[in-house]
């Protein structure tokens, strides 16, 4: 065999590994892939790896042969890996070049949103409350799921209509993460975009980023359909940022799988901005990762699916060190009421992807809890608190609570 080809084998191995390690650098750069390794997918970003690295390693192995020109062994190994080489490069140019196209796909025209721009906050448009002044009535769900076939269509379109016919009308209604099934999927968003301007033409929509949409570049598509460029915030991110809204400030956090985005950046902003707030003012906080939960071990990865460990031991400290009021998340799919060291948190994941299982754990933090039900939860915010009112897709009370000012 020709030394050229075994130095060809050298070189081929080499380019291999720089293509998929560099398409996993890529991905790992890409909102959500993190949190997708440490929830289950770590074997398979190593496996691909291991791949992307078996041509290089095939071609040194065929090295003690180089100067023996005619050793079958060498042959075998120079050319496989060149083989496996080829194959590795072209798995990622057609991979890379799959995830780009589809992501940067987007059908004309969009559909007209009335979308919250962060930074220009939201002004409460119903009457006042007699005693305490501004009124802010804000109707919060998540996990709609567009796009599953497991998802409950009928009641997440009741939810909206019975939002759309709130009387007084609410005045802004947020989606808390997992918009879509699968972020990749533009027809999902649209269909999403689509059904939002028509039931809620009227009362401004802030969709949050998930987990699932962020699969495989989704932001892409959550920016092109809710976070246009021209929106600005805070904090100059699109993910999380606060919104200054009558009496009360949101502070929006960028959870997906829990704390993977939780950056150096992001908590300095957290702890800047709950800094500079007012304390008399009620400070609600909203994420898609819960916090505190009732829940079950995921079968597939064997991992607890309840009282988050990381953002109970990372994020909440903080929220508790600066008087935060409420905290409401989804991402798990149930309704629940739990209060923590002081602070009150609200699980929403019920706007119709499928109800999780039979929690198998109940949190101690645990005051209310419900499952299998869609819904949504109402908050009205004065300066006298934060009164919470859990509505089934009908619109009919579940229950209700209430969280006095505390700042």
């Amino acid at each position: 065999m020709k030394t050229e080809t075994k130095v060809f084998s050298l070189v081929a191995g080499g380019l291999a590994a720089a293509a998929v390690f560099g398409f996993l650098i890529w991905l790992f750069s890409l909102e959500g892939t993190r949190g997708l390794a440490a929830w289950g997918w770590r074997r398979i970003f190593l496996a691909v790896a291991v791949v992307g690295a078996l041509p290089l390693l095939l071609a040194l192995a065929g090295l003690p042969w180089l100067r023996r020109e005619e050793a079958i062994p060498g042959a075998l190994f120079s050319g496989t890996a060149i083989g496996l080489a080829a194959l590795c490069i072209v798995a990622v140019a057609i991979g890379f070049g799959e995830i780009e196209l589809r992501a940067r796909r987007l059908t004309k025209p969009r559909p007209t949103l009335k979308l919250i721009e962060p930074a220009a906050g939201i002004i409460p448009g119903g009457p006042a409350d007699p005693e305490s002044g501004a009124m802010l009535r804000l109707s919060i769900s998540s996990d709609p799921h567009w796009g599953a076939e497991t998802a409950n269509a009928t009641a997440r379109t009741a939810i909206l209509g019975a939002i759309a016919a709130a009387q007084p009308q609410r005045d802004a209604f947020f989606i808390l993460g997992d918009n879509v099934d699968f972020g990749l999927n533009e027809a999902a968003w649209r269909a999403e975009a689509l059904e939002l301007a028509a039931a809620l033409p009227d009362i401004p929509i802030r969709p949050l980023l998930g987990n699932h949409d962020a699969l495989l570049h989704g932001e892409r598509h959550f920016a092109s359909y809710f976070f246009p460029k021209r929106f600005r915030s805070d904090s100059g991110s699109p993910y999380y940022y606060a919104i200054e809204a009558g009496p009360a400030t949101i502070i929006v956090l960028n959870l997906l799988w829990g704390t993977e985005s939780f950056d150096a950046n992001q908590r300095a902003w957290l702890e800047r901005r709950l800094a500079a707030t007012a304390r008399e003012r009620p400070v609600i906080v909203l994420s898609h990762c819960f916090f505190a939960s009732s829940g079950y071990v995921d079968e597939k990865t064997g991992l607890p699916w309840y009282d988050h460990a990381d953002t109970l031991g990372s994020v909440a400290p903080i929220l508790e060190r600066y008087g935060v009021d409420l905290v409401v998340s989804g991402h798990n799919h149930y309704m629940e009421l739990l209060e923590r060291n002081g602070l009150t948190y609200a699980l929403v994941g019920a706007m119709g992807g499928t109800p999780d299982p039979v929690p198998s754990y109940s949190s101690p933090h645990s005051r209310w809890f419900s499952r299998a039900v869609y819904g949504w939860l109402d908050l009205d915010v004065s300066a006298k608190g934060i009164a919470l009112a859990f509505r089934d897709e009908t619109g009919k009370l579940l229950h209700a609570a209430f969280v006095p000012a505390k700042r």
